[in-house]
């Protein structure tokens, strides 16, 4: 009897023991995309089958209980992964944790519901929650580590756009994306590219909406890069064009006054670059390219204060440029005049 009732105790015990075991290891396993998740199917988190499990889901999302929905919408992805209401429990797994302000992990959230059921009505829904998203970064939502601000998180926006536009590339919500990834770009101030993806947006939609604006911000974004050297005319000469084609491309369009403004602006600062130039190959006692200078600031802008003060650095310099250059000789009661057809008439290399 002693031994039936040890034997039997030992039993309970070592019972008692897998059954504790069970309890504190079983429910914690780590999900790529996913992080840490739990796998329990405790009380109140599962379903007898998927509509029920979606709808269970719903009510913890509806009570705000985020992180219960996010369980429950996961067991019906793993235990459902075909069914009917899988792809709205993806895009709901994308939308609470945006609710929790989790926006890396919405977007991850939001790609996994793109790629694994692409031809689900909540595809569309999904990437404009991406783009939404994407422009939380672009207005300036911070990278986070444990939701601590780690600087701009306009990688983040560009990296976002661009998914959305491989997604899909002549979906409704791929000509928002490229304009958006492209004023991402001149923020961080990669302005090749920037006027790389608004060419592509006018190239892949002419007839978009968003077309002429690509234009004017063509002009604008050359306009950003003149104003980071005062020495470089190439930009602000681009910049100039681009606001051009734009007037000429859309007359109607809504910002021609504000591109006749950039371009009298731009006129004014080539006119002053060009002078500062010459003033600069005058020091230097670089007397033919500082002539050719002063020459090109009259031309540029004859009423000027610059073309004034330029008109006399030429009556100055012509005697000793006239050889070089080949000017004809003048008396001290002429000045030499920049547009006639011995004088240069475009800068050219000193």
């Amino acid at each position: 009897m002693d031994i039936f009732r040890n034997r039997k105790g030992i039993v309970l015990f070592i019972l008692s023991f897998f059954v504790l075991k069970a309890e504190l290891f079983a429910p914690l396993v780590w999900r790529p995309g996913e992080g840490w998740v739990d796998e329990s199917t405790g009380t109140g988190l599962s379903a007898s089958s998927s509509r029920d499990q979606l709808n269970l889901a719903k009510k913890f999302e509806e009570a705000k209980d985020y992180d219960n929905a996010l369980k429950a919408y996961r067991i019906l992805i793993r235990k459902w992964p075909y069914a009917v209401f899988a792809p709205e429990a993806q895009f709901r797994i994308g939308q609470c944790l945006e609710k929790k302000g989790d926006f890396l992990g919405a977007n991850k959230a939001y790609d996994r519901m793109i790629q694994k059921y692409p031809s689900s009505s909540f595809f569309e829904q999904a990437l404009e929650r991406k783009l939404a998203i994407g422009n939380l970064y672009l207005a300036g939502e911070p990278k986070r580590l444990f939701n601590i601000p780690m600087g701009s998180g306009l990688d983040i926006a560009a990296q976002i756009f661009e998914s959305i536009i491989r997604a899909a590339p002549y979906g409704r919500f791929a000509p928002l994306a490229e304009f958006q990834l492209g004023l991402t770009y001149i923020k961080e101030k990669k302005y090749t590219d920037a006027i790389a993806t608004f060419n592509r947006l006018i190239d892949k939609y002419p007839n978009h909406s968003l077309a002429d604006d690509a234009q004017y911000e063509i002009g604008y974004t050359w306009y950003q890069a003149s104003l980071a050297s005062e020495y470089d005319q190439s930009s602000t000469e681009k910049a100039i064009e681009g606001f051009e084609d734009y007037i000429v491309r859309y007359p109607s369009g809504d910002k021609v006054e504000a591109a006749k403004a950039h371009i009298a602006e731009l006129k004014s600062k080539s006119t002053l670059g060009s002078f500062h130039i010459a003033q600069f190959y005058e020091r230097a006692k670089n007397f033919k390219a500082a002539y050719i200078y002063y020459s090109d600031v009259i031309k540029q802008n004859p009423t000027s204060e610059q073309a004034k003060i330029a008109q006399q650095k030429i009556v100055q310099l012509h005697p000793l440029v006239a050889k070089d250059l080949g000017l004809p000789s003048i008396t001290s009661t002429s000045n030499p005049s920049p547009s006639s057809p011995s004088s240069p008439q475009t800068k050219g290399s000193p």
